[in-house]
């Protein structure tokens, strides 16, 4: 099988300046990344605040131009595209922001923003085909009944039938990939299930790709359940495989610290549960990294090599993890109470 997404040792280095005449500094936001997404598959990209994984996003939809390295869709470069290629693959890549107030015009209705793209990729020729069309897919995605919410503006709805709005733009124009990116952080935990579970069903019912991009363990566990997962840390990959098999037997310490921080409502489990005390609970600095590898200044496991070479991604039977002592340190399992 082809993929249908691929980005080859991708690199996005940002200029950044701390005052008018403060010297550039230079920031690697995603720094020699490499991934693979087949049609239909689940990646969820997992990570900290400031790790990169939003700038990835932003790149495989064609937001940012990457500095070096080769982004692909369906084999071809995407900044070498011209004309119906290049047509063809922006509406084959849709994304899906976090903030859904800012991703809807304020001075559009509902109907106006979403027509918009109907029109322009002839999936409707005049007003009642598109909203024939878009009530369809809202009741779809279960905005019901859907002439409620056609006419109104994003200030009158409420957070989840905003983000529902947003995914059924998406889905209005037949993509093969959603780039989701932290789609349900700003709506009610109520919310968020059903939110993740009409993802879900995008996904099975119209073989639609997904990157869901997250900083929470929990909703990358549900939504990518059958799919795989990256995890970020500073603009690097550190581990990736299948999402089930690298959370029950994560390998790389960063990855073992983000999953015994997370709260276990079982408490017998809990106080089974031995911590992993990090040396240091601050993240350096993105703009002048340490050497070697950059989690070693946090690392409880790091040793000389660390601090002097850079790992890289090693081949741990399906799975990569990025780490000098990965069959030296203490092997630590999960347990499923924990993302409940």
């Amino acid at each position: 099988m082809e993929p249908l997404l691929e980005l080859e040792n991708v690199n996005m280095i940002f200029e950044n300046r701390a005052g008018l005449f403060a010297p550039k500094r230079m920031v690697g936001a995603v720094v020699g990344v490499n991934i693979q997404l087949n049609p239909g598959e689940i990646l969820a990209v997992v990570g900290e605040s400031g790790c990169g994984k939003t700038t990835i996003g932003k790149m495989v939809t064609g937001l940012f131009k990457p500095t070096s390295g080769r982004i692909k869709f369906m084999g071809k470069d995407i900044w070498s595209l011209k004309g119906r290629d290049f047509f063809e693959y922006r509406k084959s890549v849709q994304m899906v922001h976090q903030d859904s107030y800012a991703a809807l015009n304020p001075a559009r209705t509902i109907y106006q923003s979403l027509s918009a793209p109907l029109f322009r990729h002839k999936f409707a020729k005049d007003k009642k085909e598109a909203r024939a069309r878009l009530e369809e897919l809202f009741n779809m995605v279960g905005l019901t009944p859907p002439e409620q919410f056609l006419d109104k503006y994003p200030h009158q709805l409420s957070g989840g039938q905003r983000q529902r709005i947003l995914l059924a733009r998406a889905l209005s124009v037949q993509p093969k990939l959603i780039v989701a990116d932290e789609p349900v952080s700003m709506v009610d935990v109520s919310l968020r299930i059903s939110l993740l579970d009409l993802m879900a069903d995008m996904n099975s019912k119209f073989n639609v790709a997904f990157i869901y991009i997250t900083h929470d363990l929990a909703t990358a566990r549900y939504i990518a359940t059958h799919g795989r997962i990256a995890v970020m840390y500073l603009g690097k990959i550190v581990e990736t495989g299948n999402l089930n098999k690298v959370l029950a037997e994560p390998r790389h310490p960063y990855l073992q610290a983000l999953l015994s921080a997370v709260p276990i409502p079982d408490p017998k489990i809990a106080r089974a549960m031995k911590p992993l005390p990090l040396r240091s609970l601050d993240m350096p600095d993105p703009a002048d990294p340490p050497q070697g590898c950059r989690f070693n200044p946090r690392c409880p496991y790091a040793e000389a090599i660390c601090e002097r070479e850079e790992p890289p991604l090693i081949q741990l039977g399906d799975e990569l993890v990025a780490c000098h002592l990965v069959e030296k340190i203490p092997k630590w399992k999960w347990t499923e109470e924990a993302t409940v």
